[in-house]
């Protein structure tokens, strides 16, 4: 498949995924079906890389009246994982402020996802007790930061990856992603470990590595952080074989579109299209995704769960058809 056919899937279904969105979102800035901050978290994101401004402000102007509190903290009642991704929302809601110009949202936000640092580690805890670190959590909230201006405390995830990375055992085994004073390898936790001798994995630590470790290259010049996203993105290669093609895939093309762009080598163009056309058989046919994953399917019902995956898709296909 050529690189026109992967820019087509990637667009039309970033387009279907949008306007199944846009058929929910009311004049407010809320979502039919939406109850909770995980419908609304990732979808100015999704909008604007779409290309629905107006709608994007819409919905971060619903947020600000009804979810965001204060000193920069967002109401999570009815998420049932908040207490363990304390700051992801904020990360994902700060960017998307950023790249609309909404300075003090940002600001806000970013205030907040600073109280979950550890200047020890350089990573963040994941969890609202301050107890671990894990990669998806540190990854956003370094992006966040650099995108707000927050530099010192992007680097320092930066950072806390490499450390991680140098940390691993073996990655052809599986990537090992939390951190507790050190490498956690209790492998009685399902999300600290992602087994290559097994399917259906938290894939997206390898992708949301690189996105943050490519970031910070661009912002610095520092190619080392451009060969650790490499690094990170390669290691994937030893998951297993529903590695780029799962719900869990997506941010690997995240991570390689951003990549390639710096290094336009083919391995990582190849990776996009892999996530393209995985993301894009998994998508209903009314423009939505369910992340239980399940290939094909006429429709799905709107509720907050559903708007979560389907605008984490349309911002993702639109990135990737950006490269």
């Amino acid at each position: 498949m050529t690189t026109n056919d992967n820019l087509r899937i990637s667009l039309e279904s970033a387009a279907r995924g949008a306007d199944w969105l846009r058929q929910l979102l009311q004049p407010d800035g809320s979502f039919r079906g939406g109850s909770d901050l995980r419908a609304y978290y990732k979808t100015p994101a999704a909008l604007l890389a779409s290309g629905h401004s107006i709608d994007a402000h819409r919905v971060m102007d619903h947020i600000e009246a009804r979810y965001l509190r204060s000193a920069g903290d967002l109401d999570g009642q009815g998420v049932p994982w908040i207490d363990l991704y304390r700051t992801y929302p904020h990360s994902w809601i700060a960017v998307a402020a950023m790249m609309s110009g909404r300075f003090e949202l940002a600001r806000e936000l970013t205030g907040y996802i600073a109280t979950h640092h550890n200047a020890a580690s350089g990573g963040f805890y994941a969890d609202a007790a301050h107890t671990i670190e894990e990669v998806m959590t540190t990854s956003m909230a370094g992006l966040a930061c650099l995108w707000t201006g927050r530099h010192d405390l992007g680097l320092a995830a930066a950072s806390w990856l490499e450390r991680l990375y140098t940390s691993q055992p073996d990655l052809r085994s599986g990537l090992y992603t939390s951190w507790r004073d050190g490498l956690v390898l209790d492998m009685q936790d399902p999300g600290a470990f992602v087994d290559s001798a097994k399917t259906r994995q938290y894939y997206f630590q390898y992708g949301i590595s690189a996105a943050l470790l490519t970031s910070a290259a661009g912002m610095t010049g520092d190619l080392k952080w451009l060969e650790l996203a490499k690094s990170f993105l390669r290691a994937s290669e030893f998951a297993g074989p529903d590695r780029y093609q799962t719900p869990q895939s997506g941010k690997i093309g995240w991570g390689a579109a951003w990549t390639y762009r710096m290094t336009k080598a083919p391995e990582e163009l190849a990776l996009v299209g892999a996530v393209a056309r995985g993301l894009a058989a998994l998508q209903n046919d009314d423009g939505s995704w369910l992340v239980t994953g399940v290939y094909g399917g006429a429709s799905a019902e709107a509720d907050s769960a559903t708007i979560d995956i389907t605008s984490e898709f349309v911002a993702l296909q639109s990135f990737l058809a950006q490269v």
